[in-house]
């Protein structure tokens, strides 16, 4: 039965039963696709602007080996490096307490914690350049704090817009369009990466999509429960016969 007052969002739903061939989180209908967004709309922006002094100060005191080269299977060339604080439903609890302002700030925003988000900080090594690519979902738009930007040669391209980082001065833009950024200096480039929900979105719509995102993620990690334990049984009894 349709849930009353989200049209969109049973269309959504109704998009999903046909991804046989792309069975990840799709596109969700009628909301604006413009390659950036005016960052003054969203209100976590000035909060994370202000905090950036303590933002920095949390950076400084991290330790170079709580980052790790961005596992995802994107073409790169030179170094990338994150570490996350909020992973597609994964609250890193650890990494967290090293940042709790950013921390604060993101769980007290309209923020996308569900497996369709990220939080993380990432470091673009001086000389690296991320090839272009693109994010699997409308649903986020993503938000970049700059926190140490090098001079020179340091950007961004969304669609067919380039734009530089500016220290402490937010970006938010819409990762499914096609994007690549690059670091052609002789420093690194750090940034704090906040996924936020498309603002086009109503409560009504972020909430259910949040409850359809929760039973998904409890549904893969009750089969990874489930599927590693007979698997563990079968290498058992495959050593019981040896």
């Amino acid at each position: 039965m349709p849930f009353h007052g989200l049209r969109r969002f049973n269309r959504y739903l109704a998009s999903l039963s046909d991804s046989a061939t792309n069975p990840n989180l799709s596109f969700y209908p009628g909301l604006r696709a413009q390659p950036f967004h005016d960052a003054r709309r969203f209100a976590i922006v000035p909060r994370l602007e202000a905090a950036v002094p303590e933002i920095l100060r949390e950076l400084g005191a991290l330790e170079d080996a709580a980052f790790h080269e961005e596992s995802e299977p994107i073409a790169r060339r030179g170094s990338w490096e994150v570490l996350m604080l909020f992973e597609r439903g994964r609250k890193h609890e650890e990494n967290c307490a090293r940042a709790p302002v950013a921390t604060q700030i993101v769980e007290a925003g309209a923020t996308v914690r569900t497996l369709a988000g990220l939080t993380y900080f990432s470091r673009l090594a001086a000389g690296a350049q991320i090839a272009p690519h693109r994010g699997p979902t409308n649903l986020r738009l993503r938000c970049h704090l700059p926190l140490e930007i090098p001079e020179g040669d340091c950007a961004l391209r969304v669609g067919g817009e380039t734009r530089t980082w500016e220290t402490g001065r937010c970006l938010v833009f819409d990762d499914s369009f096609e994007h690549e950024a690059w670091n052609r200096t002789t420093a690194a480039r750090t940034i704090l990466v906040v996924d936020v929900w498309h603002p086009d979105l109503s409560a009504a719509e972020i909430t259910a999509l949040r409850g359809l995102h929760r039973f998904a993620l409890a549904q893969a990690r009750n089969l990874n429960r489930y599927w590693n334990a007979n698997e563990a049984a079968r290498a058992k009894k495959r050593e019981g016969y040896d």
